[in-house]
């Protein structure tokens, strides 16, 4: 999950990472939501498996990942990352956080966001999300961003399992497009 320009580096270890089973029959896709993180969201969304459909459920659990992921480097603290976040891609989430908490950089995520689930099975399930990346390094003192709009497109798929009852993004590949 790229913050910005200045965070490329990071997109770039992300893309290193494998994924485990790619195939799978695609579904249709969603309506296009869009995460801003000005101000803590990571609480208001409910992911409540009785009431959500498997697919829908999934998507909730990657919403709610870009949510806690979009606090935690607006705020520069890892400390929820493990909510949503295991294994890899956990791990490159708070190397990020670390990173720029280390810059003194918060970051504004923001994204348009087309997610598809790719496969979903009780345990494990694959999303796609082709998004338009404008999250920006703001300047601490102001808060105001520090760089322009990157405005570029993101291709990346995340695989998410069910650990202990809840689903975590446990990988996160970045496709490099033209």
């Amino acid at each position: 999950m790229p913050a910005g320009r200045s965070l490329t580096a990071l997109a770039v270890a992300l893309a290193t990472l494998l994924l485990a089973g790619c195939g799978g029959d695609a579904e249709s896709t969603p309506p296009s939501t869009t995460v801003s993180a000005a101000s803590s969201t990571a609480a208001a969304r409910s992911t409540t498996s009785t009431t959500l459909s498997a697919k829908a459920e999934l998507l909730a659990a990657y919403e709610r990942s870009w949510d806690v992921y979009a606090d935690a480097l607006r705020q520069l603290d890892a400390s929820k990352l493990a909510t949503t976040f295991g294994g890899n891609a956990l791990k490159a989430a708070q190397d990020e956080v670390a990173t720029q908490k280390a810059r003194n950089q918060p970051v504004q995520i923001s994204v348009d966001h087309r997610p598809r689930v790719l496969r979903i099975t009780a345990s494990e399930g694959l999303i796609e999300d082709n998004y338009r990346n404008h999250s920006v390094v703001l300047d601490p003192s102001t808060g105001v961003p520090a760089e322009p709009d990157p405005n570029e497109m993101v291709y990346q798929r995340q695989t998410l399992k069910r650990l202990s009852g809840t689903w975590k993004v446990v990988e996160i590949i970045e496709e490099q497009r033209p």
